[in-house]
């Protein structure tokens, strides 16, 4: 008898059992008399002419609706969840429930096994049927095992949908993050390019005002040119009048420079005829330059006469006898300002001015004497403090008139600055009417005088004549770069030539 009340409590226990697993869906009796769900678990064990059946709890499958739960474990977001997310925690927050269910059956079981075993140790010695007993515990002890291990597997299970809940959450975290930080940027974005905006519509207008203004500019250039033009075009009449008679007052104060000059060279014929008693050098002592005359025993400075090349006629030049071994032929000098060097072409071609006083060899002569031999340059400055410079060139030469007399100069030396003065790689000479320089100006026009002006380069000894007092700051003057600079016009200068091997 004790066996059958003990086999009925199991069974009854059983029920609860089942009954608290399934309480959700409406009792057990209701859901054996629905065909279409889904069958209990059950356990059923024959023990001679008994059958005992065990309902063995067993999880339903439940698809339950996301809005009858709430997560618990949700993140935080700006944003709400997908809905795959919210039925993840509503089935995990079931299986809770449902564990926690099981876990409070299993221990009332124990207590109940407990108890009755406690109860049945004392009958089992004296009591027939003691290994039906036995059979019970062991079954009740597979009940027990069997459920200790569906609750492992539901851990498991928990942990997985756990850890696969956490990555999810992770995940949407991160992207509700990506996509917060990509807004940002976005808007930062859009504000920078509303500025560009604004930015580049300020510069246009900017810009059309800067046109407007230009356009104004340009037309009152335009009217400025026109006006500038009809001037200049006025000028130029009147600058070309102004020639016409310059060109008339040249010719008459030519035929004065011819008189004048007769009359010098009478005047210093007497004058070496009672300095030396011996007078002028008669005409047939033929001599080719100076240094040939003083090779000839004549010694003291003045003018001679000299047969240039193959001239018929010879030529009156002033002869230093003097400076640095003598021997000098003069080709430039200018000590008072009494020559007027500001001559045309033909002039500085065939020579101008008196030779003992103020005078340009001719750039004719030069070139003939220079194609002969081999010559040296002697270039002699003096300030207005007295300082007295000079430079030398080692070697002088011209060439013709076709190629506008270019100057070539090698072996520099002197007092008058550590380097040349003089341009010495080939340069033209220009007057005021031949411009042969390498300026867009007329450097011949600007500066005056004749000379290898280059770029209006660094010196002009054929300058205007400055006196004391008035020669600073002036760039037309007699000037030499190295000596004095650029603005400051020299008391006196000498050009002179002789051959190399002197």
């Amino acid at each position: 008898m004790r066996k059958i009340l003990l086999g009925w409590g199991l069974m009854l226990t059983a029920g609860v059992m089942g009954a608290s697993v399934v309480g959700a869906s409406g009792g057990g009796g209701r859901g054996q008399r629905r065909r279409g769900e889904k069958r209990r678990g059950l356990h059923r064990v024959q023990h001679g002419h008994c059958s005992y059946t065990f309902i063995l709890p067993e999880m339903e499958r439940c698809q339950a609706s996301p809005v009858q739960y709430g997560s618990t474990n949700m993140v935080q977001r700006d944003k709400p969840p997908p809905a795959e997310s919210d039925w993840s925690a509503q089935k995990l927050q079931h299986l809770e429930t449902a564990m926690e269910n099981n876990t409070q059956w299993l221990q009332k079981l124990e207590k109940y096994i407990q108890e009755n075993i406690k109860m049945e140790m004392v009958h089992i010695q004296d009591h027939p049927v003691h290994n039906q007993t036995a059979t019970m515990l062991e079954i009740g002890t597979n009940l027990l095992t069997q459920t200790a291990e569906q609750t492992h597997k539901l851990n498991v299970v928990e942990a997985k949908v756990m850890n696969q809940t956490s990555r999810i959450e992770i995940k949407l975290l991160e992207n509700s993050l990506s996509t917060n930080k990509l807004e940002k940027e976005l808007l930062v974005q859009t504000s920078k390019i509303t500025k560009l905006q604004d930015k580049n519509s300020h510069l246009e207008n900017k810009v059309q005002v800067l046109e407007s203004q230009q356009r104004d500019e340009l037309e009152d250039m335009r009217e400025e040119k026109n006006r500038l033009q009809g001037l200049v075009r006025t000028q130029t009449t009147a600058i070309e009048a102004l020639e016409r008679q310059l060109r008339v007052a040249s010719t008459n104060n030519s035929a004065l420079q011819r008189q004048h000059q007769q009359l010098m060279e009478s005047v210093h014929t007497l004058i070496n005829m009672v300095s030396t008693g011996t007078g002028i050098l008669l005409r047939d002592q033929r001599f080719c330059d100076c240094a040939e005359a003083y090779k000839a025993g004549h010694n003291i400075s003045g003018v001679y006469y000299i047969y240039i090349s193959n001239m018929t006629e010879p030529t009156q030049v002033f002869c230093d006898m003097e400076t640095s071994g003598g021997g000098w032929t003069l080709v430039q000098r200018r000590v008072n300002g009494s020559v007027d060097f500001q001559r045309t072409w033909k002039e500085y071609k065939m020579g101008f001015g008196d030779p003992a006083g103020e005078h340009w060899l001719g750039n004719e002569l030069a070139f003939q004497m220079t194609s002969q031999t081999q010559y040296a340059l002697r270039v002699e400055l003096r300030d207005w403090e007295g300082n007295t410079p000079y430079s030398h060139y080692d070697k002088f030469q011209l060439a013709s008139e076709k190629q506008q007399y270019r100057l070539f100069l090698w072996g520099y030396s002197g007092t008058a600055g550590e380097q040349s003065s003089l341009v010495s790689h080939g340069t033209s000479f220009s007057t005021r009417d031949a411009d042969n320089d390498n300026c867009l100006c007329k450097c011949a026009l600007m500066l005056t005088g004749g000379w290898w002006f280059d770029a209006c380069g660094l010196s002009n000894l054929n300058g205007i004549y400055y006196t004391v007092g008035h020669n600073i700051r002036k760039l037309n003057g007699i000037k030499w770069h190295h000596f004095r600079g650029p603005s400051y016009s020299l008391s006196s200068t000498a050009m002179m030539i002789r051959p190399s091997d002197f």
